[in-house]
């Protein structure tokens, strides 16, 4: 019970088991989204986003990477917000972070604002993920770069491997080929996918023309 509560609450964290999850994520999260950040440049000045902040702590790692720039986190979970502007209050107080609420479907950002937008264990819970993933390329300045991360690679060979997980919530594990279709097909350029030997983490990086 203890596990499904927790689990349930990856979608959209809310109350005692969502500050539980949100902690879970910062900490599970940690070795991954280091492992997918070595295959982008973050360069001195970049505007970056964080689309699903969760915790905070993919901010915090890349506030650490930006020099002079800024990065903007946003979460539609309003819990979310609270802990990752918390956990960065001083990246916050000193203007190199801020964290919105707002879904990926509508992110309120102008055309062309962003170096770079990194989303982290996030894609299986986007609604329409075609227009998201445009939605986002809206967002991005003409060269500038997308990272999605994932640790449930679904293979052919082991195609029901997070089988409990999917009809728990609701989602879909990816595949190396399917995210590279749907990137293809919501514009994207130079796209390139990697997976670390020994795991099931997969990272794609695609660029906006």
């Amino acid at each position: 019970m203890k596990y499904h509560k927790l689990t349930e609450n990856a979608v959209k964290p809310e109350g005692f088991w969502g500050k539980l999850m949100i902690r879970s994520m910062n900490k599970g999260h940690h070795e991954l989204t280091d492992w997918a950040l070595g295959y982008v440049p973050v360069e001195n000045g970049f505007r970056v986003l964080d689309v699903g902040c969760g915790g905070g702590k993919t901010v915090s790692k890349l506030c650490d990477r930006v020099g002079s720039g800024k990065v903007y986190g946003v979460d539609y979970s309003a819990l979310c917000v609270e802990k990752s502007a918390k956990y960065n209050r001083k990246n916050v107080l000193c203007g190199k972070a801020e964290i919105r609420q707002a879904g990926v479907s509508e992110l309120p950002f102008d055309t062309g604002s962003f170096d770079l937008v990194t989303a982290v264990e996030t894609y299986y819970f986007w609604p329409d993920k075609l227009h998201d993933l445009m939605e986002i390329l809206r967002v991005l300045k003409s060269g500038g770069k997308l990272l999605l991360v994932f640790e449930m690679l679904k293979s052919r060979n082991d195609p029901d491997r997070w089988k409990a997980v999917e009809e728990r919530l609701h989602i879909d594990a990816v595949s190396r080929e399917g995210i590279h279709e749907m990137l293809l097909r919501a514009g994207y350029q130079n796209i390139r996918t990697h997976v670390k030997s020994g795991t099931t983490w997969l990272c794609a990086v695609a660029e906006k023309e």
